[in-house]
């Protein structure tokens, strides 16, 4: 494969041989990453890099292979030069024999049957033979979480191990022998949290959804990593359980489970201003994302706000002088009390709006205050939450109280300015 390429090489057109079972239209399709020229294509080829067409090569062959074509492959291919600025591709390929799926042996099983084990792995004989599938359903993840590694691991099976091996290969069917490790169950016996270093232990360990004497399961883990991800003070891709192995107890069953996170900044500044109609209009806001009231009498703890407990602290205002003012305040605790999932929110504003008696191009008032229509509002909301365990314990209720306060200055004006 040899050729001088520039900078701005695009992909002219992509010629297959060698296949038979397939149309050159459907490899093409297959070939992701590599788009030739078409002139129902708006934006035309992308450039052609040599990582790229790799790849796309390997996503060809496994797509192939995914539809029972396992012996198929690519013979030769070569990208030469087709004009200054583009490049033409051949590739020619092997697709060979289709194959299907004959008898399925499973060995090493005792938890499970034979027959309940072909259910859950839903493979029958006769299917196209896909190695990708078989991988998946075995040893996931799979949408549902209902491949067989899930099922085992889910009740307790941390050691658990799966192989698929080819027992037989005989005119295009394919025999599996799958044999299957089951190991022991393992209980959890610590929880333990590492890297929060402001954030209290507690306010992580409530999200995790695996505890200290249940059985070990991967889904309580997976359910875990997400509860932690939405606390929003620590990185999402950073989040990772551990099973130390010096914890493991083989006699008992039982070990350590370890959550590994990296917190990073969750607190917000929203600072703003503006200018339109002879006046500014400034806005400052401060939210703090991990506060701590527990922590509010203790000095050492002002750095510069106690922090830790994971509640919400939003303050906000806004002004135009004595034309406009707007100054907002919330609270909100996740689990009130600290012992159990249920939300308290303390939200209140107050605003102050005045309408005539400006000269817009100046800003200046033109008429006295007594004159001046004028609106105040304020308001206090206070709201509760409490997560429930039925149908699910994805499910909430919530209730809320709310009280607001109008006050008007000169009405029967301002009515009709409004």
């Amino acid at each position: 494969m040899t050729y001088r390429k520039t900078k701005k090489s695009k992909v002219n057109s992509v010629n297959f041989s060698g296949n038979k079972e397939f149309s050159s239209r459907e490899l093409k399709r297959y070939l992701k990453g590599i788009r030739p020229r078409k002139w129902t294509r708006i934006f035309g080829p992308g450039k052609f890099k040599d990582e790229k067409y790799k790849e796309a090569k390997e996503k060809l062959i496994a797509k192939l292979q995914d539809k029972g074509y396992r012996d198929a492959q690519i013979i030769r291919d070569s990208v030469y030069r087709y004009d200054n600025n583009e490049v033409a591709i051949d590739i020619e390929i092997y697709e060979g024999p289709r194959y299907y799926v004959g008898n399925i042996e499973w060995t090493g099983n005792t938890k499970f049957t034979d027959s309940v084990l072909n259910i859950i792995l839903g493979i029958e004989k006769g299917s196209v033979y896909s190695e990708e599938k078989i991988h998946t359903k075995l040893m996931g993840p799979t949408r549902n979480g209902d491949d067989i590694s899930a099922i085992y691991q889910n009740d307790g099976y941390l050691t658990f191990s799966i192989n698929p091996v080819i027992k037989r290969i005989y005119n295009d069917t394919i025999d599996l022998e799958i044999q299957v490790s089951e190991g022991k169950q393992y209980t959890i016996n610590n929880v333990i949290v590492k890297g929060n270093d402001v954030t209290n232990d507690r306010v992580v360990l409530r999200s995790i959804y695996i505890k200290p004497g249940q059985k070990y399961s991967r889904e309580l883990i997976m359910r875990s990593i997400r509860e932690i991800s939405q606390l929003g003070m620590f990185d999402e891709q950073k989040i990772t359980p551990d099973i130390p192995t010096s914890t493991m107890n083989h006699d008992e069953g039982t070990t350590d489970i370890v959550f590994n996170v990296v917190e990073k900044p969750s607190d917000q500044v929203e600072l703003s201003g503006g200018y339109g109609a002879g006046q500014i209009i400034g806005t400052l806001g401060l939210t703090f994302n991990n506060f701590s009231t527990s922590n509010f009498f203790k000095k050492e703890a002002w750095k510069p706000l106690p922090r830790g407990d994971g509640q919400k602290l939003s303050i906000r205002g806004q002004t135009s002088g004595k034309r406009y003012q707007s100054y907002s305040f919330s609270f909100s605790e996740p689990w009130l009390g600290g012992k159990k999932p249920i939300y308290f929110g303390l939200s209140a504003y107050t605003s102050s709006s005045s309408y005539g008696g400006f000269d817009y191009y100046t800003g200046r008032q033109i008429i006295s205050d007594s004159q001046l229509q004028r609106i105040w509002m304020s308001g206090v909301t206070a709201s509760l939450g409490k997560r429930l365990q039925w149908p699910d314990n994805y499910f909430q209720i919530s209730s809320a109280l709310s009280f607001q306060r109008y006050k008007l200055q000169n009405l029967r004006r301002l009515l009709l300015i409004l």
